[in-house]
């Protein structure tokens, strides 16, 4: 079998309210998808995320798929900058994973080494700010809403309000939670570092499960003088950023993005990196149902994770980001959503 045709699509759907962490909102989502069809008939699809330029990036590295022999591993282009492509071979290698199943009749994480899970965990990644609206009037209705749809693990954006202002709204929701449910949180890297490092010493008095990109700077020295696990690396492009984390022990839990890093071969390296170091991994998604295909069975195969903080990470392994803002990618588009 060969691959006779590559195809992108970009799509853009409004989310009906204006949303988003510190300093970002977005009234709709996008992403790329990209749909590579076999000699046979059968389809495998990519996605990444619709970021400038990358749409032009992603076709013109697609089509150079053309006419490639699926038994083989897909041929990257020699002396490509992988810094400056990762997003978009993001996409094919996740298509080309897709597709390679297919044609051997077995699921993408047999490809990757087979599955060591059956069952994952999936958090509640939500709680985006809205313009005009208070988190003290947004939170509760929020929280109630995750935990009667079965969520146990929650992650709270954090970073637009004064700083004791949210804490104490956090420490409130934290008291109210029932056993067995916890948060992270995610402050976008809004914080300097001094304003971070007092931010974190209260959340790791409140228990939180990680403290998500804190600060743009300094991060390692911040990760070193506080309880709470600072999480981070949704950014990295290539398995060098990776590797220099982990032996700067910047974070104490790692988040590849199986579409910006490059695809799950860059991921799965990561997986086996942070284990090998005692190293937290719980990969990042957000964008739509073939990313979070993708990393659900990256997960499938991860070996063991660093359990961190006061019992946020469940011993049996690592957690599926699950999108619960509005995202109308997540269920418009699949003709069966994935279901929680």
């Amino acid at each position: 079998m060969r691959v006779v045709h590559a195809e992108v699509f970009h799509l853009r759907a409004p989310m009906g309210v204006t949303a988003g962490p510190a300093g970002a909102y977005n009234s709709h989502r996008e992403t790329l998808l990209l749909r590579l069809t076999a000699s046979d008939g059968s389809v495998g699809w990519g996605e990444t995320y619709a970021l400038p330029g990358s749409r032009a990036q992603l076709e013109a590295l697609a089509a150079g798929l053309v006419d490639a022999d699926l038994a083989a591993a897909w041929p990257r282009p020699v002396g490509l900058d992988e810094s400056v492509a990762s997003s978009a071979l993001g996409a094919i290698d996740i298509a080309w994973h897709d597709l390679r199943g297919r044609a051997l009749g077995v699921p993408v994480h047999t490809l990757l080494g087979g599955a060591v899970r059956k069952r994952i965990p999936a958090y509640a990644s939500g709680f985006l700010y809205q313009p005009g609206r208070h988190p003290a009037d947004q939170w509760p209705a929020e929280v109630e809403s995750v935990l009667n749809r079965g969520f146990r693990v929650m992650k709270i954006r954090i970073g637009l309000y004064p700083p004791a202002e949210e804490l104490g709204l956090l420490a409130a929701l934290v008291e109210s939670l029932p056993d067995g449910a916890s948060v992270v949180v995610d402050a976008w890297g809004s914080y300097p570092p001094s304003v971070a490092l007092r931010v974190g010493l209260r959340l790791g008095d409140l228990g939180i499960g990680w403290f998500e990109e804190p600060t743009h700077h300094g991060v390692a020295d911040l990760a070193a003088k506080l309880v709470v696990p600072v999480a981070g690396g949704e950014m990295g492009r290539t398995r060098g950023d990776f590797l220099r984390w982990v032996t700067d022990r910047t974070y104490d839990i790692l988040q590849p993005d199986v579409a910006i890093c490059g695809g799950l071969g860059v991921a799965g390296f990561v997986a086996q990196l942070t284990a090998l170091h005692g190293i937290g991994c719980v990969p990042h998604s957000w964008n739509g149902p073939v990313m979070a295909a993708a990393t659900l069975h990256l997960i499938a195969t991860m070996p063991w994770v660093a359990r961190t903080g006061d019992g946020a990470l469940p011993a049996a392994g690592p957690l599926l980001e699950y999108d619960t803002s509005p995202n109308p990618l997540m269920e418009d588009v699949v003709v069966e959503p994935l279901a929680v």
